[in-house]
C-alpha cells in the first residue's frame, strides 16, 4: 500500500474555511502530481480547507476516485479507514497540523516532526509492505 499523508492547502484566515488563492493553486499541483499515481481512493477531514485541496485531483479522475469525509479530529477513524483498504491500494489523506502525526504514526510511520502554522507543503509517503514493514518518505511540494 502507499498512502500520501498532507495537510489541507494554504487556508484563509479564521473564521474563514476556505483556500486562498496559492491554496487553491497547491491544490492543483497535488492532482497534477498525484493523477498518474494509481491513486483511487482519499480521505479529507469535514473541514470545507481539506475538502477543496482534493478537488482538483477528483475533477481529474472523476469516477476513478472515491473520495471520502471523516471527522475532523478523528485521527483513529482515519488509520482504521486506511487500513481498511486492500493491501496493493494508493490512498491519499488530507488532514491538518494536529493531525497529519497522529495519523502517520497509527499507521506505522512513526513520529514526525510538528507542522507550523504556515506550512502547507509538506508532503508525506508512507510505503506499507505486505509484511506491515513502512517506509516514510518526506518530501515538500
Amino acid at each position: 500500500m502507499i498512502v500520501f499523508v498532507l495537510r489541507h492547502a494554504d487556508r484563509q484566515p479564521a473564521p474563514n474555511d476556505d483556500l486562498t488563492p496559492a491554496g487553491e493553486k497547491r491544490a492543483e499541483l497535488l492532482a497534477r502530481m498525484l493523477a498518474e499515481s494509481g491513486i483511487i481512493t482519499a480521505y479529507h477531514s469535514g473541514t470545507v480547507r481539506a475538502r477543496r485541496t482534493l478537488e482538483p485531483l477528483k475533477l481529474k479522475l472523476g469516477n476513478a476516485l472515491t473520495v471520502a469525509g471523516i471527522e475532523s479530529e478523528n485521527e483513529q477513524a482515519t488509520v482504521d479507514a486506511v487500513k481498511s483498504r486492500p493491501a496493493d491500494e494508493i490512498v491519499a489523506v488530507v488532514g491538518h497540523s494536529n493531525t497529519v502525526g497522529p495519523i502517520i504514526k497509527g499507521l506505522g510511520g512513526g513520529l514526525v516532526g510538528p507542522i507550523g502554522p504556515d506550512e502547507f507543503d509538506k508532503l508525506f509517503i508512507l510505503f506499507i509492505d505486505p509484511t506491515g514493514k513502512v517506509t516514510l518518505l518526506k518530501l515538500r511540494y
